[in-house]
């Protein structure tokens, strides 16, 4: 009496087939991301000259703002000095 369950050679290579085809959707999957990411992060000379005088211009705000800092900073703890020599 044979049982209605397909054999285990056949569930097997059942279960072979959808393991290969889940990696080769995978793969397909890894080249898709692949090319994505190179296509994303290939360099644009135009718009990295574009971004070199904004980059320029940022450092330059980021000291001025760094000194201003400084500068309040300096003025307050004058001010703190001067109130404690008054008292």
């Amino acid at each position: 009496m044979e049982s209605a369950e397909p054999s285990a050679g056949v569930l097997l290579s059942r279960l072979e087939q959808q393991v290969l085809d889940q990696y080769r959707l995978t793969a397909r999957n890894l080249d898709e991301i692949a090319a994505v990411v190179q296509r994303v992060s290939a360099v644009q000379p135009q718009l990295l000259a574009e971004l070199r005088p904004l980059e320029h211009k940022l450092g330059l705000i980021l000291t001025l703002f760094k000194a201003s800092v400084w500068a309040l900073l300096r003025q307050r703890d004058q001010q703190m000095l001067s109130l404690d020599e008054d008292s």
